[in-house]
């Protein structure tokens, strides 16, 4: 029996799958296209339809609108030509009726169809009859025929027109759920149809691997008896001219080859694993060489290899860059030399102690040529036997440098102040304690110094030119002293130094000497940023060892020495520590007490008179504050500073400020008079942004007019630079406040400022008039300020004249002005003048009559009287 090829067995089982294949595909191809076409001609007749009935609905949308502007022609008794517009509605309803693209649409939704026609035939029924009747209608019927048409259009336009879409849009989707019953059965026949083909094909599958296996497995049956050791097993398949054939006759072979190569097989496995153990062996130590290589050249620190003498054989690159050399360059001399910078005498002990004891390290610093000073450490250790002249030596460098320069500039950020570049508290206290400890019986100052309401500066001009002034100040101190006194920067505003006397039996003399100086110093006028600044400074001291054993007890002893100064006015300077510690802690005190005064009603108003010098009328009053505390009345000299320290002046303030407002108005309202009030208005408040709509809105509250109310505000709120509060006065001004200079001529005032400033009034200060009676020097300078004063136009207020003498002298200058003093009255309470007022009379002061009444005068009393 002749046995098919391989091959053809296998081309006839491809051509049986791709007939059974092709029969399948030409099946499923029929089923979706009749599938396909019915959906085509579903969807090509909604779009049909769809597309005529907007067609249609904008034709009657059209004709709606030459419809709605004909009508709106109507009026009673006229007849309208409305026929054009029958016509366009008449060919839109047989349109809807006949056009062949909804004739699908007529028989599945007949009734909508016919609705939308009939519709709109009455529509144009309906316009004939309009048209006819508006003839003999009235506007108000015209009226209402026009509004059903219009409603009529509307609901044809959205009722019918719509049912006849849902219409449509029903059919559509009529349609296409026999499509997709249609659908979903053809899928049923696919998945039947596939589900054979499967099958079939498996079947098929099957067989075929059944026949090729058992050819096969004749040839397999065989290989094993080959595999096993029978030799002589005989191959029947060998003469076949297929595949099979071939792979029998190279069984055939292999079986000769086989038993001649089994022979061999033990030998040549002996040979291949020698040679597997010589190439690991190989592989290992080149991986080790490659190793060390690698981290020799990679690693960060410089490493050097030496011989025994110390000469380099070998550098790494991090070596060379670090030395800046080449291994040449390092090679012509011994490392230690190059390194040290020292010759073979001085290092050979050294080099001694590598070779016996295996191991050196330490940091040194050394200068390559053309390059910086680098720090290092060095370790070195020897490899190998030194005896034996064999070995070699191991040089790693780590460079310090960076290191170093980091630990330098901690120090320096530890010890430095890095706003002014002197030295800082924690450096200052160091040194001093150091220097007890060094010198327990040696005596010696600290000496602080303050910038007087610094907080005011940094608030007008800012931080950063809030610093500025601190540089100056300290560079102003830096040229007035020694290193040794170990200027520092200790805290915002405060500077502090050592002293040491040149003679302790004259030491607070000198001390006091020349902390003045130093103080006339600081107070040079700077120019920081377009501004001229003119500083006030204060200083504290405390001696060791009278006033505390520690610096830190010196310290605070001299910052409360400081503190006390700033307290009396500050630009001075308080040497007294130990009682300065029992001020303190009254200041303390009543810096605590003082913030709780207002609500318990401590504090209280007294009001001095301001009486006109030429009739004793009362001009106006002052406003003073007193406060009455632990049963004792405390100067206001004492705890206004202390108010003035923090945001506690502000509150007290405008306390004063709108109680004595109310108080005065009162008064002008039981003596029918025009009283005025004067407030003090300290620094601080100016500060305060939108100041003056503050107090503008406080006052308008009392009701006293803001022209009554006088704003004085003392010369020290100049002393940084009448810049910084001109535009808070000049807005003041504006809101209609007299503006006052009081204690003129004790601190910064000029002519300058006081013609730019909205000044209307200055108050002279009573050190000008103490002298008056005795000094006609006094007396000229006293002129001098009236005839400035009248110049300017300024109102004069003159303070503390106590005596009827000097009263006269004032009068006999014959200019106008007021007179604040002891000479009339002191400060009394609201009861006092309340009680004057009560029968609603102004009262009146007695004024010295020159014609009747001469003073006591001293004999260049004559001078006087010549300048008038």
């Amino acid at each position: 029996m002749r046995i098919v090829p391989l091959s053809l067995q296998f081309l006839m089982f491809l051509g049986l799958q791709v007939a059974l294949s092709l029969g399948l595909v030409f099946y499923l191809n029929i089923l979706a296209t009749n599938n396909y076409q019915s959906f085509q001609r579903a969807s090509s007749g909604f779009v049909e339809s769809s597309k005529t009935i907007e067609i249609l609905r904008k034709s009657f949308a059209a004709t709606s609108a030459e419809i709605e502007h004909i009508t709106s022609q109507f009026s009673a008794g006229k007849r309208v030509d409305v026929r054009d517009q029958v016509l366009a509605l008449q060919q839109v309803a047989a349109a809807i009726r006949t056009d062949t693209a909804l004739a699908f649409l007529r028989e599945a939704a007949g009734s909508q169809v016919m609705a939308l026609s009939k519709s709109i035939d009455q529509q144009a029924q309906a316009l004939i009859n309009a048209a006819t009747a508006t003839a003999s209608a009235t506007p108000a019927e015209v009226k209402d025929i026009q509004s059903q048409l219009r409603n009529e259009r509307s609901r044809i336009l959205v009722d019918d027109f719509g049912a006849l879409i849902n219409a449509a849009n029903q059919n559509l989707e009529n349609t296409m759920t026999l499509l997709r019953g249609s659908t979903k059965l053809l899928s049923s026949q696919y998945q039947t149809l596939l589900i054979l083909f499967i099958v079939l094909q498996i079947a098929l599958m099957m067989t075929a691997l059944w026949y090729f296996n058992h050819q096969i497995k004749q040839l397999a049956d065989i290989t094993e008896r080959l595999i096993d050791g029978e030799a002589t097993a005989a191959l029947p398949q060998q003469k076949r001219h297929d595949q099979i054939g071939r792979l029998a006759r190279a069984v055939q072979h292999f079986r000769t080859t086989l038993i001649t190569l089994s022979d061999s097989r033990e030998q040549l496995k002996a040979i291949l694993k020698k040679h597997d153990q010589e190439t690991l062996s190989r592989r290992k130590a080149e991986q080790q060489l490659a190793l060390t290589a690698s981290v020799f050249e990679n690693v960060q620190e410089a490493v050097l290899l030496t011989d025994i003498s110390g000469y380099v054989t070998r550098a790494n690159a991090v070596a060379q860059e670090m030395l800046h050399s080449t291994e040449k360059q390092l090679a012509a001399k011994p490392l230690l030399e190059f390194l040290l910078g020292h010759d073979a005498a001085v290092l050979e002990p050294l080099w001694r102690q590598v070779l016996e004891q295996g191991y050196w390290s330490g940091e040194v610093d050394f200068t390559p040529e053309n390059a910086p000073t680098i720090t290092a450490m060095i370790s070195i250790k020897l490899m190998g036997e030194a005896r034996e002249g064999r070995g070699h030596v191991i040089f790693v460098l780590n460079d310090h440098t960076e290191i170093r320069a980091r630990e330098a500039k901690m120090r320096f950020l530890a010890e430095q102040d890095t706003v002014t570049g002197l030295f800082n508290r924690h450096y200052f206290i160091a040194q001093g304690e150091k220097r007890i400890a060094k010198h327990p019986n040696l005596p010696f100052s600290i000496v602080l110094i303050g910038i007087d309401n610094f907080r005011s500066i940094n608030d007008a001009l800012g931080h950063h030119d809030g610093d500025q002034v601190l540089v100056e100040i300290g560079r102003a101190l830096a040229a007035l002293l020694p290193a040794s006194a170990v200027l520092a920067h200790i805290d915002g505003d405060e500077f502090a130094f050592y002293w040491m006397p040149k003679d302790e039996h004259k030491q607070k003399e000198e001390l006091r000497e020349f902390i003045e100086r130093t103080l006339a110093a600081t107070r040079e006028p700077l120019h920081i940023n377009g501004y001229q600044i003119t500083l006030k400074v204060s200083a504290g001291t405390s001696t060791y060892p009278n006033d505390g054993e520690t610096i830190d007890v010196l310290i605070k002893t001299s910052l409360i020495a400081l503190s006390m100064a700033r307290s009396e006015g500050g630009d001075r300077l308080y040497m007294q520590g130990a009682q300065a510690h029992d001020l303190a802690q009254r200041r303390f005190m009543l810096q605590q007490a003082l913030g709780q005064a207002l609500s318990n009603r401590e504090l209280r108003l007294d009001y001095q008179p301001q009486v006109s010098l030429a009739n004793g009328h009362i001009s106006g009053f002052e406003v003073l504050m007193r406060w009455r505390h632990g049963g004792e009345w405390v100067s206001p000299s004492e705890f206004i500073p202390l108010a003035e320290e923090s945001d506690t002046i502000v509150r007290i303030t405008e306390w004063a400020f709108v109680l004595g407002a109310t108080r005065i108005r009162e008064w002008q309202r039981q003596t029918q008079d025009t009283f005025s009030v004067s407030i003090n208005l300290p620094p601080r408040l100016l500060l305060i942004d939108k100041i003056d709509e503050r107090l503008s809105t406080a006052a308008k509250q009392t009701g006293l007019p803001l022209s009554s109310i006088t704003l004085e505000v003392t010369e020290s709120s100049f002393g940084s630079d009448p810049d910084l509060m001109s535009d808070q006065l000049h807005r003041l001004a504006m809101q209609g406040f007299t503006i006052a200079i009081d204690d003129f001529g004790t601190g910064y005032s000029s002519l300058a400022y006081l013609s730019t400033l909205p000044v209307s009034k200055i108050k002279i200060d009573k050190k000008f008039i103490d002298p008056i009676s005795q000094s006609a020097e006094a007396r000229k300078l006293l002129k001098s300020i009236f005839a400035m004063a009248e110049s300017l136009e300024l109102d004069i207020v003159v303070e503390g004249v106590e005596t009827t003498e000097q009263l006269i002298l004032l009068k006999q200058f014959n200019v106008r002005m007021s007179i604040q003093g002891f000479v009339f009255d002191q400060g009394q309470n609201e009861d006092f003048w309340e009680g004057l007022f009560l029968k609603g009379k102004p009262h009146l002061y007695d004024v010295p009559d020159l014609r009747v009444s001469k003073p006591k005068t001293a004999p260049e009393d004559n001078e006087l009287q010549a300048f008038n």
